[in-house]
């Protein structure tokens, strides 16, 4: 009976914190994916913790718990690109080449991996790349402020450091899209989606703004 009751609570802990994660509340997903942790030391709740800990900019804790699961794992994807996320942002720039070299010979057929191991590479575009991120994690915090055009002025800095970023591209979408203003929408979404077809979020925004400016015609 009390494993049955560990077994929902795990179960319970590590769906409630998959969705706060998925939601961008990082912090109560770092306090639930913990409880998870306590009554299993699984390797999937350990790599929920270590991915949470990466959103939180806590890359050293995070790049820890993801090394333990590539010593178990080597081969596995997430586990990889966060792995590899973990050690660029810290600047580690010989471990980045090496888990993005990993990455791209498993998964030969992503060009993304391909692109990031080269941005890696490259003296100049990796120190843009890790810029970029910081003031992208700075907009969130400013979007959960509710602080719109501050966070759009943000991403606008970060899409000049990396402008091949679908995601801050995206982004910069939406939020020219709450303030009405759908040629611009349109030029971002364009390029999101240009850069990443496969991406429903991306494509949406894109109709969206296409929409709004046949109407204002």
């Amino acid at each position: 009976m009390i494993e049955f009751w560990n077994n929902y609570k795990e179960k319970y802990f590590r769906k409630k914190g998959q969705k706060l994660l998925a939601k961008g509340n990082f912090e109560k997903a770092y306090l639930i994916f913990q409880k998870a942790l306590i009554i299993n030391t699984s390797v999937e709740n350990r790599f929920n913790l270590g991915i949470t800990l990466l959103s939180l900019n806590k890359y050293s804790q995070a790049e820890k718990i993801l090394k333990e699961i590539y010593d178990i794992y080597p081969e596995n994807e997430l586990n990889l690109l966060g792995l590899s996320e973990c050690v660029i942002m810290q600047k580690k720039w010989d471990e980045a080449i090496e888990f993005y070299q990993k990455t791209t010979e498993l998964f030969p057929r992503n060009k993304a991996y391909q692109k990031y191991l080269l941005i890696a590479k490259d003296a100049v575009a990796r120190e843009k790349y890790v810029k970029a991120q910081e003031l992208f994690k700075q907009a969130t915090k400013a979007l959960k402020q509710k602080n719109d055009k501050q966070a759009l002025n943000i991403l606008l800095q970060a899409s000049e450091y990396f402008p091949e970023d679908p995601t801050i591209l995206n982004n910069i979408a939406s939020l020219f899209i709450m303030l009405k203003d759908y040629q611009k929408a349109y030029n971002y979404a364009k390029k999101a989606v240009s850069i990443k077809p496969s991406d429903s979020r991306y494509q949406n925004n894109l109709k969206i703004a296409k929409r709004k400016l046949k109407k204002q015609i």
